[in-house]
């Protein structure tokens, strides 16, 4: 998975508090592993079914290949892993167990076991608990004196949920992939044709972006 630079461009949209090249090293290291081993380097193996699944339901095949065909989930993995607090990670996982708890209630399978019409309606109530979760967040809580109170409890303070972290993280994903980019999106082939990862030579200043 030669995807330096879009692993880099995922982590400085995300943010993270190690330094580029630290960073630079440690995606790589996780991808490489990922491709070594042919696993996941934070997921259990029903876990990444179930992000690549969710992934193409985000952005299915259609007259261009979708999030599946790009591997979007290889880079939420790794991305995940390596750019994301543990709180932020754990959520995410607890999201994934929330998916197939959906699932299960609903038609009595996990999320990967269903059609693609379950999945998008199962989709559709993880978007809508994520609003509610946006929309609580953002309520000021009232004081006892009857006057809002600009200050929200430490239960309340704003974090990214489940859904939001897994639609952000498949977008850029996808986009900054060889199919996103190439086949996706307009791809303007200047210098020449595309390259997800170029040895500098010594001394060689970076491509702008």
């Amino acid at each position: 998975m030669n995807r330096r630079d879009a692993l880099l461009r995922v982590a400085t949209f995300v943010g993270t508090t190690m330094s580029l090249p630290a960073l630079a090293d440690t995606l790589e290291r996780s991808a490489a592993l990922r491709a070594s081993t042919g696993k996941p380097v934070l997921f259990s193996a029903d876990q990444d079914a179930t992000v690549a699944e969710l992934a193409e339901t985000i952005i299915p095949a259609t007259g261009t290949p979708g999030a599946k065909a790009a591997k979007v989930n290889e880079i939420i993995d790794v991305v995940l892993k390596d750019c994301y607090t543990q709180p932020d990670q754990q959520r995410f996982l607890e999201g994934l167990a929330t998916t197939n708890k959906l699932s299960q209630d609903a038609y009595g399978k996990a999320f990967v076991g269903l059609d693609a019409n379950q999945r998008i309606e199962i989709v559709k109530k993880l978007e809508a608990e994520a609003k509610q979760q946006r929309a609580a967040m953002n309520k000021p809580v009232q004081a006892g004196s009857g006057q809002q109170d600009v200050q929200l409890p430490k239960e309340q303070k704003k974090f990214t949920p489940f859904f939001t972290m897994l639609k952000d993280l498949t977008l850029m994903g996808y986009f900054t992939s060889e199919i996103g980019c190439t086949q996706a999106l307009e791809y303007v082939a200047v210098p020449g044709r595309y390259e997800g990862c170029v040895t500098l030579k010594p001394g060689q200043k970076a491509w702008a972006i």
